[in-house]
């Protein structure tokens, strides 16, 4: 994508297979298992703050290093979209869930 190298390792293919193996069942788990909605959307919240300060920053430098910047924010916000996408999938396999109950006249919410 972007062919950005640290030493041996590409950057972009690390933060793709650390978004895929990592924060995907991460976000997954706590979206299913978890409660409290601020514990669920800690990693959201937690990749926010660096995404708004790499942006922040990018546009505060000139030169290369603002393109550097601009990088980690993209690769950031990519994290922050797998997290959407654990988001999406728990959302639609409650509504399946809820859609299910609704059919057979049951109340989801005697669990």
């Amino acid at each position: 994508m972007f062919d950005i190298w640290i030493g041996d390792i590409e950057l972009t293919t690390a933060v793709l297979i650390f978004s895929i193996i990592v924060l995907l069942p991460v976000q997954l788990l706590l979206c299913f298992k978890v409660k409290r909605k601020i514990i669920r959307s800690l990693p959201i919240i937690l990749l926010t703050i660096p995404t708004l300060i790499f942006m922040i920053m990018a546009a505060a430098t000139q030169g290369w290093d603002s393109l550097g910047y601009l990088f980690l924010a993209i690769f950031t916000g990519f994290m922050m979209l797998i997290c959407g996408v654990a988001w999406s999938i728990w959302a639609i396999t409650k509504h399946k869930q809820r859609k299910k109950y609704a059919n057979l006249g049951l109340s989801n919410r005697s669990k």
